[in-house]
């Protein structure tokens, strides 16, 4: 029903993938694969909705309406089966600027925050843009499949001086989606030392498997009320561009300890455009992500199978959710400057350098596979003729 082969000509509309001057992910002749938003048109019935709203000619301060949060509401309890409250809600113009309000709000100057590497390069930026201090847990990889380290875990959240968790889940960019065992694990080693966790589930929508992500809000109360969750349309909907997004967590005092921070940093309205196509999405788009996610996990085997059978030195394991994948070049031998350079100048790809997400991430490449499988071809074809070349 939906065209997901159409290729959109993107240039001309100051798009950050495909117009960015950036020699690294968008020179001369590079096909851009990097950004995390998709080359896809969005589900008509949201550009129905802005063309709708975009016809009465007052752009004025907007509430944040009911419509938003029971939106969001309905969604959760149709997607993974869990009732929540409006009055958890808050609304944030983007998880990014909401997860600098999180450290803020959550933690004082000079505190340590969490993180499991490889990890979603905001995430550093979050905790030392506000003045405190990266603790990283590295996840230990098997075989293409990563774990978190439960040993390293341990010993790092018993500090007292780490006062707060950034939760990836589904993880960005390696693509894990955690049990409800692992996250019920780690849920009580922070709740035993007193740890906060912060979980961006921007990704939870994107995940193959229906009824394998477990939303961190539904664990068991005590859990639960030790943490805050992100969650947006955009990435699931293609609306990054319209920067609007949720907090939710059951405990009122985190809500409004939030709240007043965002309030403090200027971050207590929302984009009236972005509001009106979250509606639209969680209203009439589950259709549209059904097809979607069809698509997106079968190019994802197409990069998976091309490699392996292709371009031998290099693999990429299917991801169990997002968008995203972790190519591995290790076995090619390259330092990352080597490795760069084949990427950039021999096979003319802007990819994502995976020392972006921490070192743990040298010899490996980000590559966004949401685009039409055209576009893939062309960039595995120019991959294998580099690396062969």
């Amino acid at each position: 029903m939906y065209d997901f082969d159409q290729r959109i000509e993107r240039r001309g509309t100051d798009s950050v993938k495909w117009e960015i001057q950036n020699p690294k992910v968008n020179g001369e002749g590079m096909l851009p694969l990097w950004v995390a938003d998709m080359d896809f048109a969005c589900a008509p019935e949201i550009t129905k909705a802005l063309i709708k709203r975009a016809n009465h000619p007052i752009y004025g301060y907007t509430l944040k309406s009911n419509a938003f949060y029971q939106s969001l509401k309905k969604w959760i309890h149709k997607r993974f089966g869990v009732e929540v409250e409006v009055s958890w809600m808050t609304g944030i113009p983007g998880v990014v600027p909401g997860i600098h309000v999180a450290v803020e709000a959550y933690t004082a100057p000079g505190d340590r925050v969490l993180i499991q590497t490889p990890v979603y390069h905001p995430f550093y930026h979050a905790v030392e843009n506000r003045g405190r201090h990266v603790v990283t847990s590295p996840l230990l990889e098997r075989d293409g499949r990563y774990e978190m380290n439960w040993d390293d875990l341990a010993q790092k959240l018993s500090d007292p001086r780490v006062k707060l968790m950034l939760l990836c889940t589904p993880h960005n960019p390696i693509g894990r989606v955690w049990t409800r065992e692992e996250l019920e694990r780690l849920g009580r080693l922070c709740v035993e030392n007193g740890v906060l966790v912060v979980a961006d589930e921007i990704h939870s929508d994107l995940v193959y498997e229906s009824n394998v992500h477990t939303p961190y809000y539904s664990l068991t109360p005590e859990l639960a009320n030790q943490s805050v969750t992100f969650l947006s349309a955009a990435k699931t909907f293609n609306l990054a561009g319209l920067y609007t997004s949720y907090l939710m967590t059951e405990n009122q005092q985190l809500l409004r300890n939030f709240q007043v921070t965002a309030s403090k940093m200027g971050y207590e309205n929302l984009n009236l455009f972005g509001m009106e196509a979250t509606i639209a999405a969680y209203q009439h788009g589950e259709a549209w992500l059904e097809e979607l996610l069809i698509y997106l996990r079968k190019n994802a085997a197409f990069v998976h199978e091309f490699l392996s059978t292709r371009i031998p030195g290099v693999s990429m394991a299917i991801p169990e959710a997002t968008y995203l994948g972790w190519m591995d070049f290790r076995q090619l031998g390259c330092n990352q400057a080597e490795l760069n350079k084949l990427i950039r100048e021999d096979a003319k790809l802007g990819l994502h350098d995976g020392t972006t997400f921490g070192p743990d991430g040298a010899g490996f490449m980000r590559i966004n596979f949401a685009c039409p499988r055209s576009i893939l071809v062309e960039a595995m074809e120019r991959l294998e003729h580099a690396v062969h070349k």
